[in-house]
């Protein structure tokens, strides 16, 4: 079975699905069978995956409906290395499933106070569903779309003394990104070196042993 990763914050703007697409085209790079499920109903994911070429080789489900995520996670799990899930800016029934079937979840966060109160309340969300599931969800935070340096180092400290796990790894706000989104592509396809690509690569590679957390 495939390793579940869910993009979740119920804050909107944080750059879940930036991550998503950018992880999935890194590991698919790497050799690795990679599907996505978008779970939100603004269908960011879906749209960005349908304008490339690259992305849309991917298998991507695009289904809102919460009581679809079980059914469709193991449907897509079955034959791929790694499932990427795409949520909703703001918490509904979707999101918590998604949590529920999750192998780790990685929470974007933005140097603001309401980043970090946005990612107490997932924090909590994640220790609802280990208690519904009985099984440990590991999780961590990344700082993303870093703007000010200045105010970097105090929000990583707020997320290492609140227990929110934050990656070593950080994503600055790069243009690139937003130049992706248009044109359905990732940041390895529109720069192999680039910095964006190797900070994906940083996450990406920060990630993939903390699958085995408990």
């Amino acid at each position: 079975m495939a390793k579940v990763l869910v993009v979740a914050t119920s804050k909107g703007g944080t750059g879940k699905t930036t991550i998503a697409v950018s992880l999935a085209g890194h590991w698919r790079e790497a050799g690795k069978r990679v599907a996505l499920y978008d779970t939100d109903p603004n269908m960011a994911l879906t749209r960005w995956c349908g304008k490339g070429e690259a992305l849309s080789e991917l298998t991507i489900r695009s289904d809102p409906d919460e009581h679809s995520v079980v059914g469709t996670v193991g449907e897509l799990g079955s034959e791929a290395d790694y499932v990427i899930i795409d949520t909703a800016g703001f918490g509904n029934q979707a999101m918590v499933y998604a949590v529920g079937m999750a192998d780790l979840v990685l929470i974007p966060v933005m140097t603001d106070e309401a980043s970090l109160f946005e990612a107490i309340k997932m924090k909590k969300i994640i220790e609802s569903a280990r208690g519904l599931t009985r099984r440990p969800i590991p999780f961590r935070t990344v700082l993303n779309r870093i703007k000010r340096a200045a105010v970097v180092r105090h929000t990583e400290r707020q997320l290492e003394n609140l227990d929110l796990n934050p990656l070593q790894a950080r994503i600055h706000d790069r243009s690139v990104f937003q130049e992706a989104s248009y044109h359905g592509a990732t940041p390895n396809e529109l720069g192999a070196r680039s910095r964006a690509t190797l900070e994906i690569r940083s996450v990406a590679r920060e990630l993939e042993p903390a699958f085995a957390d408990d």
